[in-house]
């Protein structure tokens, strides 16, 4: 069953310009510092870590950054065990620079525009593989891969380093990990079980609405719905009239049963998601504050009774249980497994930056083939940060200084031991579905956003002027709308749009799927 999209109310920025200020060279990545060794290294890294040690490799830091929805007290700590591991299997240290998942776009825009040297940056729905491309930001990794991943490179299906190339070349390293979406509410259970929430009822959006009303009228210190305007809930939106356009800023649709494929730019059904946040603002199921404030500052202390998710995988319910104050939760799901493809969900780069490719081929190797590395990176370490009880499940141990409770960050979680609530095949009925979801029958389109990066840099900066107010409701969208889609005009927004549709067609030309 398929249902109304709503993703969109995460009115995302427009992603691709994150590189906007980026010097890019548009040679695709290839700067010297491409697959197959460089001048920097070159013979020193000639020869693969073994697992009896690296000493024939010279030493190297590499510098890894990616995003976490909490940075965490011990991080030093797991630093230091994690480089244990790195330094015997291939002579390496590794600097982990976790940014605030809210800071990860900006961040990296300003490392990236100032040329810094740094080896592997996380990309995905947030900072998208193709777009670092085109800038000239990220390299090509597939020699890379033949010779110091091989491991890794037979692990990952075919489809998925189809998905992550661009112009016939790899350019990211997918964490394998849940792909397909499917989206609804995640609810605190001790609410639903106290006003006998009958979940089977809840079949769109506008469903929910009853229960938070009791939520406002009865509990006085909690949030009905939480939405900040910062989550990134990404709209990989599919319902029974639109798939959302993937790898663009999330406001371009085709209709379901459109043979033509004719694009939609801002379609009613989605600007009625943002009236829906204006009246839930007015009655008070979000926030009042809801626009300035951090979601992560409510939801930890089991403030928040629903939130939304975009994907309610399996055994997702442990995974967000200590997010929310340690609360049991339920979910009701309000669409089917889809996927639109493998680009905009969650991998690794390597910088075009990065004196050290081949060493950070070979920690992204050893990252996703090593058991031990990964869940260090993922819960911490064992005795300090968590506990094993039985089997493969292990148990965050109280006031736990290390639980980033984001294993999908940082590679396969195919490798990851499971927590408790957890069912003992999430990982099979994870696959299952990676191998059964509707696919958005234009996944494969990777637009080039070259010829309108000032527009989108411009369209950017007027979207950040309103998203927070819009996504949250505190801004009244009948009134806000004229004047936001009047600025838009003005910043490039029919430019955008050609460019879009004269690439997008041409991809449906070159896909046969258009005359």
């Amino acid at each position: 069953m398929k249902k109304r999209l709503f993703g969109v109310l995460a009115l995302v920025l427009l992603a691709s310009s994150v590189l906007s200020a980026c010097g890019g060279n548009g040679n695709n990545g290839n700067n010297g510092n491409s697959a197959g060794g460089t001048a920097t290294e070159g013979a020193q890294t000639a020869a693969p870590a073994t697992d009896s040690g690296s000493a024939e490799l010279k030493p190297v830091e590499l510098t890894w950054y990616y995003p976490l929805s909490q940075l965490q007290a011990d991080q030093a700590k797991v630093q230091e065990e994690v480089n244990k591991i790195v330094q015997e299997k291939i002579n390496a240290t590794v600097k982990l620079m976790p940014v605030a998942v809210g800071d990860y776009v900006q961040k990296m825009n300003t490392v990236l525009a100032a040329g810094e040297k740094f080896d592997i940056l996380w990309t995905g729905y947030m900072l998208k593989p193709e777009e670092l491309v085109r800038k000239g930001a990220i390299q090509p990794m597939d020699a890379l891969l033949e010779q110091y991943a091989p491991e890794l490179k037979a692990d990952v299906p075919q489809v998925m380093w189809d998905g992550l190339s661009v112009d016939g070349e790899i350019y990211g390293i997918p964490n394998q990990q849940i792909n397909g979406s499917r989206y609804g509410f995640i609810i605190q259970k001790r609410f639903a079980d106290k006003y006998n929430l009958d979940t089977a009822s809840i079949k769109k959006i506008a469903d929910i609405e009853p229960f938070l009303a009791q939520i406002k009228q009865n509990e006085p210190d909690i949030i009905p719905f939480g939405v900040f305007g910062t989550s990134f809930i990404n709209p990989q939106s599919h319902d029974d009239q639109y798939w959302v356009v993937p790898g663009l800023d999330d406001h371009f649709y085709i209709k379901t049963d459109d043979p033509t494929y004719t694009l939609h730019r801002y379609p009613e059904e989605e600007l009625d998601n943002f009236r829906l946040a204006s009246k839930w603002y007015k009655e008070g199921y979000i926030y009042k504050d809801a626009a300035t404030e951090k979601m992560n500052d409510y939801l930890t202390k089991g403030q928040i009774a629903v939130d939304f998710n975009v994907t309610l995988k399996p055994g997702v319910e442990a995974e967000v249980k200590a997010k929310n104050g340690g609360n049991e939760v339920i979910t009701v799901p309000l669409s089917d497994w889809f996927s639109n493809g493998y680009s905009a969900t969650t991998n690794q780069s390597i910088s075009r930056t990065s004196a050290n490719p081949e060493r950070a081929m070979m920690l992204l190797n050893l990252v996703n083939t090593d058991k031990a590395l990964y869940n260090l990176l993922a819960n911490g370490v064992e005795g300090v940060h968590y506990e094993k009880t039985t089997g493969d499940y292990i148990k965050a141990l109280p006031d736990s200084r290390y639980m980033p409770n984001m294993d999908w960050v940082f590679g396969s979680v195919f490798n990851s031991y499971l927590k408790e609530g957890q069912p003992e095949n999430v990982w099979e009925e994870t696959k299952k579905i990676n191998s059964d979801s509707e696919v958005n029958p234009v996944g494969a389109f990777k637009f080039n956003s070259e010829p309108v990066n000032t527009e989108i840099a411009n369209l950017n900066a007027v979207w950040g002027e309103y998203k927070r107010g819009l996504v949250t409701g505190t801004l009244d969208f009948e009134e806000t709308w004229p004047a936001l889609y009047g600025k838009l005009k003005e910043a490039g927004e029919e430019k955008y749009v050609a460019e879009v549709t004269k690439q997008f067609e041409q991809f449906l030309k070159d896909k046969g799927l258009k005359k």
